[in-house]
C-alpha cells in the first residue's frame, strides 16, 4: 500500500476536538485515523486530562505514540505504562492558590498530584466528578502539600474566567496560566505547553515538526498548532484561537478529525 504519510504525525486535542458534544468519539473519526495510519501516518493525543481520565478513551483509540497529558506537563506511554517526561509545578503555586481562594472563594480550585485529583475549594462545576469512575478527594491532606504537584485548575463562570485570564498578573503575579475551556484556567509549570511537549514527543519518536498535523479548539492548543507544520482549529472553537490560525476544520460535533484527514489526502 502507498505509504504517503510515512513520517507524518496527526495529533489531536481530546475535549472539544476529537470528542463530540455527546462525550463520544465518532466512528467517522476513528475510521479516518485508521485510514491515515494505513497510509503510513502515526496518531497521537495531546490533552489536559490525567492518565486515568484519558485512559477510558485511549483504550478505544488506535493511538500509536506516547500521549501528552496535563497540557504538556507529562508524556505517558500507555502501551508500556511508563512516564517518559514529567515536570512539577513550582512550589510558590501552593501559596498562590491560598491567595486565590481568599480573593474569591466562589472559584473552584483543584490540585493534581501523583495522578490524584484533590478539590481544594469546590464550586458548582465540582459536580462533574460525580459520575467519574476514579476517586476524587474533596480535600487536600496535609501530606499532599509536601508532594510535587502537576497542575492546578481554576474553575468558575465564564465571566470570572474572562476577567482572571485578562488580569491575573496584575492581581497576583506572573505565572504560566492557560485557558483550557470556557470555565477553566490552568496553572502549569513554567515554559510548559502542549507545544513544548510536542517538540519533546517528536524527538522521542523521531518525527520532524514540519510533518506534524495538529488539531485543537482552545487557547491551550495554540502553541501546539503554531509549532506544527499544519495546524487546525475546529470551527466551533475559541474565537481568539480561530483568529490566530491559518486552517479551520469542521466542528467537533461534525467529525473534525475526519475532515482534517480528508484535507491531508487532498493537500499533502
Amino acid at each position: 500500500m502507498n505509504k504517503r504519510f510515512e513520517g507524518y504525525l496527526l495529533i489531536s486535542d481530546m475535549d472539544g476536538t476529537l470528542i463530540g458534544n455527546d462525550r463520544k468519539i465518532s466512528e467517522n473519526n476513528v475510521n479516518a485515523i485508521k485510514k491515515f495510519q494505513q497510509y503510513g501516518g502515526k496518531f497521537g493525543v495531546a490533552t489536559g486530562r490525567t492518565v486515568e481520565s484519558a485512559k477510558r478513551y485511549i483504550d478505544n483509540l488506535p493511538v500509536d505514540t506516547p500521549v501528552i497529558l496535563y497540557n504538556g506537563a507529562k508524556i505517558y506511554d500507555f502501551n508500556k505504562e511508563k512516564v517518559l517526561f514529567e515536570i512539577p509545578l513550582e512550589e510558590k503555586v501552593k501559596e498562590l492558590i491560598k491567595k486565590i481562594k481568599k480573593y474569591d472563594d466562589t472559584l473552584g480550585l483543584e490540585v493534581y498530584s501523583n495522578e490524584n485529583t484533590y478539590i481544594y475549594n469546590p464550586c458548582r462545576f465540582s459536580n462533574r466528578f460525580k459520575n467519574r469512575k476514579y476517586v476524587v478527594y474533596f480535600d487536600v491532606p496535609e501530606e499532599v502539600w509536601e508532594e510535587n504537584w502537576t497542575k492546578v485548575l481554576i474553575v468558575g463562570e465564564k465571566d470570572q474566567m474572562d476577567y482572571l485570564e485578562e488580569n491575573f498578573e496584575n492581581i497576583f503575579e506572573k505565572i504560566n496560566l492557560i485557558r483550557s475551556g470556557e470555565n477553566f484556567l490552568e496553572i502549569l509549570p513554567e515554559e510548559t505547553s502542549k507545544g513544548s511537549a510536542m517538540k519533546k514527543l517528536c524527538k522521542i519518536i523521531g518525527m520532524d515538526m514540519s510533518n506534524v498535523i495538529s488539531v485543537g479548539d482552545e487557547m491551550n492548543d495554540y502553541e501546539m498548532i503554531k509549532e506544527s507544520g499544519y495546524g487546525f482549529c475546529v470551527s466551533n472553537g475559541n474565537k481568539k484561537l480561530i483568529s490566530m490560525c491559518s486552517n479551520v476544520c469542521a466542528p467537533n460535533y461534525e467529525h473534525a478529525i475526519e475532515n482534517v484527514v480528508e484535507w491531508a489526502f487532498e493537500n499533502i
